[in-house]
């Protein structure tokens, strides 16, 4: 069928090449077609080629699913159903007339009719599997569970003797979060056959959704012991590097991807997240203009492109791009590529988007109607009735705010966001013991699942704070991370509760448990320089600030404060000072604490007109 291809330039030699051989070749024909509207030619002629292809071999069905497809991205579905049923009444026997048809009426929102000629596909050639497939992700799509079940079963018993046969049905459960049938199976996979990399990779992919990140880790570990340049297990432990906050070690494995393949999807995506989370935004932004540019049909990345623009607080941007991406899916076909269930769940999570930027942006009538289309999408999700809750707290409706949360929590009994917003609310009205019973109810709900039990009990340490009992709020902490040592947040709460009482040493000493766990941290290194600096240990609050802009040079509190220690305490070169001062100010011109400290390294220069400036 007519199909945009990923590389224009390649494509158009390609079939140049054919025709100078025989000007006669449809498939060359055709895919000289699929270039001219790459390239946004003429309607005409681009017709005129597949006309042409059609007239050489009245009876090619394949010819006729070209021009259905030209005429379905000229959104002339009128059209475009005349000619998949012309193909049909060629060969009435064509599983691949019948599955494309059939995907175009689903594209059609006519799942009852997409059903039937599915299952027409399925019956004319029982051992077709992209019918098979096709039949299974309506089912899918439509949330008729039971009867998606039974269609991977039976794709996968065409298979049943192969490794990537049984694979498919995992992988079902997987999509339907039935994560305990989808590890059995694979489990069953790998215990006979060890070196089936694909299995390792889902897996270990199954298993970081799953939460399980030692076990996603041992899956790309397994693999890089055989082949330590592996693309997908690197990709896989930089998924799981990022997951537990390790954004330097994600950065370094995805250079290892894109030096090996500079052109990987998957490599370009995961590094754009990875430069996001470790607040490298300006090179995340070009990464996803670069995934966008590279693959235009990559819904994974316009999503991400969007979750970009939050992190750069541009609420304006992700809302053009929601829109733009809303218009594509209403006109988006599912194919092997997108699968129906790829398009709903990209289209919930495009609502979202837009309806978060129009909370953003004040908004607040737009964005619920938005976000309830996003729960109506995904009424499993309970993110979805968290935005709802961000909607209500907007417009002052608290005790639909709560509302919203508990229907998050009926989903999931931990979800962190839904009980962190019921406790935030509770702590605002004095409710703390409704807050404390709330989250003593999930304990003991989750007697055995330790990361849910960190996050609790962290939880429950902020109600303490928030009653000014610190010393049971230090107890909550070292109850979350007796549950999981590697729990940064509870090493920073600490470290916060310990400043607050002056006890600058034992500040400190949680700050530096932090560093051991993630080296990269830059957050701890700025920490304890300021706690040095309120001390009056400047060497020791240079060397930390120093440490952090040596990991992140955009750092603007390290930066500002190193350059006011140089400045005020004579602990370095002024000239230093003056450009790490002028580095933060541009970025920042508004904030009155870095302008004074711009103001004092001019005057301790001697330029006092400029300093004059600044104060």
């Amino acid at each position: 069928t007519l199909e945009v291809p990923p590389r224009i330039d390649e494509a158009a030699r390609l079939a140049n090449e054919v025709l100078q051989r025989n000007p006669n070749h449809i498939e060359g024909i055709i895919l000289r077609a699929s270039v001219l509207s790459a390239q946004n030619k003429p309607a005409e002629e681009i017709l005129a080629e597949i006309n042409r292809a059609v007239s050489l071999d009245p009876k090619r069905i394949e010819s006729y699913l070209s021009l259905a497809r030209f005429y379905v991205t000229r959104n002339e579905m009128g059209k475009a159903e005349e000619t998949f049923r012309r193909a049909i009444q060629i060969n009435e026997g064509s599983a691949l007339a019948h599955t494309q048809f059939g995907r175009f009426l689903s594209q059609m929102n006519r799942a009852g009719k997409a059903e039937a000629e599915m299952r027409r596909a399925v019956e004319a050639e029982p051992q077709n599997r992209d019918s098979r497939h096709a039949l299974a992700n309506l089912y899918l799509s439509t949330r008729q569970f039971e009867k998606a079940e039974e269609s991977y079963k039976a794709l996968a018993e065409l298979d049943r003797n192969r490794m990537d046969g049984r694979a498919v049905l995992a992988d079902y459960y997987a999509t339907v979060n039935r994560l305990d049938e989808a590890i059995q199976i694979y489990n069953e996979i790998l215990t006979k056959s060890p070196d089936y990399l694909r299995g390792r990779y889902r897996m270990g992919e199954i298993m970081l959704e799953r939460g399980d990140l030692a076990a996603a880790a041992a899956q790309a570990e397994m693999v890089l012991k055989k082949q330590e340049n592996d693309r997908q297990a690197l990709i896989l432990r930089a998924r799981v590097r990022l997951q537990m906050g390790m954004h330097k070690d994600a950065i370094k494995d995805l250079d290892e991807v894109l030096k090996q393949e500079p052109d990987s999807r998957s490599g370009l995506y995961f590094m754009a997240e990875a430069k996001m989370r470790a607040g490298q935004i300006e090179q995340a932004r070009n990464l996803v203009g670069e995934l966008d540019r590279r693959y235009p049909e990559y819904l994974p990345g316009k999503l991400m492109r969007m979750q970009v623009n939050f992190a750069a607080k541009d609420p304006k941007t992700v809302l053009a791009l929601s829109n733009e991406l809303l218009g594509k899916l209403s006109q988006t076909t599912p194919d092997m590529e997108t699968s129906p269930q790829l398009l709903a769940d990209t289209r919930a999570k495009a609502l979202t988007a837009r309806g978060l930027a129009q909370l953003q942006l004040g908004n607040a009538a737009a964005a619920r109607q938005d976000l309830t289309m996003a729960r109506d999408q995904a009424p499993n999700s309970p993110a979805a009735y968290v935005n709802l809750a961000r909607v209500e707290l907007k417009e002052g409706k608290t005790e639909e705010a709560i509302q919203m949360y508990e229907r998050g929590l009926a989903i999931d009994t931990v979800n962190y966001d839904a009980l962190n917003g019921l406790v935030n609310i509770y702590v605002r009205q004095s409710r703390a013991a409704e807050a404390h019973a709330r989250l003593d109810q999930a304990i003991s709900s989750q007697p055995s699942n330790k990361d849910a039990l960190a996050t609790l009990h962290y939880l429950k340490a902020q109600i303490y704070v928030s009653e000014k009992n610190p010393s049971s709020a230090e107890a909550a902490l070292r109850h979350a991370l007796d549950n999981n040592p590697n729990y940064l947040a509870a090493y920073f709460a600490l470290g916060a509760l310990f400043a607050n009482a002056s006890q600058q040493d034992r500040a400190i000493a949680e700050y530096r448990r932090v560093i051991e766990r993630k080296p990269d941290d830059v957050t701890a290194y700025t920490l304890i320089g300021m706690l040095e600096d309120t001390r009056g240990n400047y060497d020791a609050a240079a060397e930390n600030y120093r440490k952090a802009l040596q990991l992140d040079q955009s750092t603007a509190i390290a930066a500002n404060n190193l350059a006011w220690i140089y400045a005020a305490y004579g602990k370095g070169n002024l000239d230093e000072a003056q450009k790490l001062s002028q580095g933060v100010v541009q970025k920042y011109p508004d904030e009155a604490g870095f302008v004074d400290t711009l103001g004092w390294v001019f005057y301790k220069k001697g330029l006092h007109l400029a300093a004059i400036e600044q104060l």
